[in-house]
């Protein structure tokens, strides 16, 4: 009985060192990119888009990558932020070696531009005070 015990002691603690010790010694920040090349996404598909729902914003929907396919993700409501507007997610194209590429840039909130003639050109949620979009504080 003891030996049984002792046993499933030992594999359970080597199971657990092989599922932990990875874990314990990856750094924080480690990101895995996979750059899976399908082709260009399929055309973007129609959507009625809703009428307007106060305190939301409506983020139209997209081509995602699911299982090495596009998968087509539906818009939806997003709870608004004051002082922002949604960049929608879209595709971009570009050149590697002799072959086309497509990357996903996912979607964003981005600063409104400028309300009034103070002008906040950089977009630190502060007016210029005259100085220009180049200027910095002091």
């Amino acid at each position: 009985m003891f030996t049984r015990s002792l046993l499933a002691l030992m594999a359970t603690t080597a199971l657990c060192s092989v599922i932990v010790a990875p874990a314990v010694f990856s750094p924080a920040s480690a990101q895995i990119n996979l750059d899976i090349n399908l082709g260009a996404p399929p055309a973007p598909r129609y959507e009625v888009v809703p009428a307007p729902r106060p305190g939301y914003a409506w983020a139209p929907g997209y081509w995602e990558v699911q299982n090495n396919t596009h998968q087509w993700a539906p818009g939806r409501w997003i709870e608004d932020r004051p002082g922002q507007h949604w960049v929608a997610d879209r595709w971009d194209s570009h050149r590697e070696g002799d072959r086309d590429r497509w990357q996903h840039q996912a979607g964003h909130w981005d600063n409104d531009g400028p309300r009034d003639n103070k002008g906040d050109h950089n977009h630190d949620g502060h007016p210029d005070n005259g100085r220009g979009p180049d200027k910095g504080r002091r």
